[in-house]
């Protein structure tokens, strides 16, 4: 019997990796295309296939699945859905699409909109759902919340634990009480593998169960560390004011129901067991962060 094939449009980093992993386990036949600006080498049994999205796809054959780890505008889902013959679509959003709002948690049928402290990206992430919504195809829509893990390309466990080794204070946004949520790059990439597998189709929110604030995520950290962080607030920084570069993560309550996911077999960690995981198997062990 011929192994199902699935194409990954990105997946050159972080939780590409991963489900490029999971997939090669479950014995799938994976091809990856993207430019290969960030990485051209791939296991035994990935077919790589070089090139840019927005010059189009090259593919004539049919996929089982496609999974879109790089759509950040309407026109780049637009593009695969019409050039891309497959049987299933799994667009990587993100729970940054939702509106903004003052009632929590946010559920898969919570309005989309203007959620003005994520930007463009929140704008883009929206139009992408869009597209796939009045597209009338068989489609899952992954939604994280804030991603951590080893290996992040993006300068968040890396900023907070680098500053509180060096005893470098850490300036937190607004009074840094906005309760927020997180989850793990590995729960993604097996979020993912279980939408492949089941084919479940809409929205799916992907979030841990705890919810914490961005003083007690530095406290959680500095004491993987064993060390007592220097805080300061940055009042002016507020919201949709936030500073990226100051702090990586904004001081919005930022908080969704995972009951779906979790009815369709995915599992999540605690905060705390996954920091300190991650903590003690790369920050301490490869980077040096002890």
């Amino acid at each position: 019997m011929k192994n199902k094939s699935v194409l990954i449009i990105g997946g050159s980093r972080f939780i590409g990796p991963r489900i490029i992993d999971r997939l090669l386990d479950k014995k799938f036949a994976v091809t990856v295309f993207n430019r290969g600006n960030v990485k051209n080498s791939y296991p035994p049994g990935v077919m790589f296939v070089r090139g840019d999205r927005k010059k189009g796809f090259p593919f004539k054959n049919s996929f089982d699945l496609v999974i879109d780890m790089c759509a950040y505008r309407g026109e780049d889902t637009k593009i695969a859905l019409r050039e891309l013959r497959f049987n299933f679509f799994i667009h990587m959003g993100t729970a940054a699409a939702y509106r903004k709002s003052e009632i929590f948690p946010l559920y898969e049928e919570s309005p989309l909109g203007d959620w003005p402290v994520w930007g463009e990206y929140n704008q883009g992430k929206v139009a992408c759902e869009e597209v796939l919504k009045k597209s009338g195809m068989l489609y899952a829509a992954v939604r994280p919340v804030y991603v951590l893990g080893a290996r992040n390309h993006l300068n968040r466990e890396r900023f907070i634990y680098q500053s509180i080794k060096n005893n470098k204070q850490l300036i937190l946004p607004g009074d840094g009480r906005a309760l927020t949520q997180y989850v793990f790059a590995d729960e993604v990439a097996d979020a993912v593998l279980r939408l492949v597998e089941t084919r479940t189709e809409g929205p799916i929110n992907c979030a841990g169960d705890d919810y914490i604030t961005l003083v007690g995520l530095v406290k959680v950290m500095a004491g993987l560390l064993g060390k007592e962080p220097i805080i300061r607030f940055n009042h002016a920084a507020d919201g949709e004011n936030h500073d990226e570069e100051e702090f990586p993560f904004a001081n919005e309550h930022f908080i969704v129901s995972n009951e779906r996911a979790k009815k369709i077999g995915i599992k999540f960690v605690s905060l705390q067991e996954g920091l300190m995981r991650d903590y003690e198997d790369y920050y301490k062990k490869v980077i040096g962060y002890d």
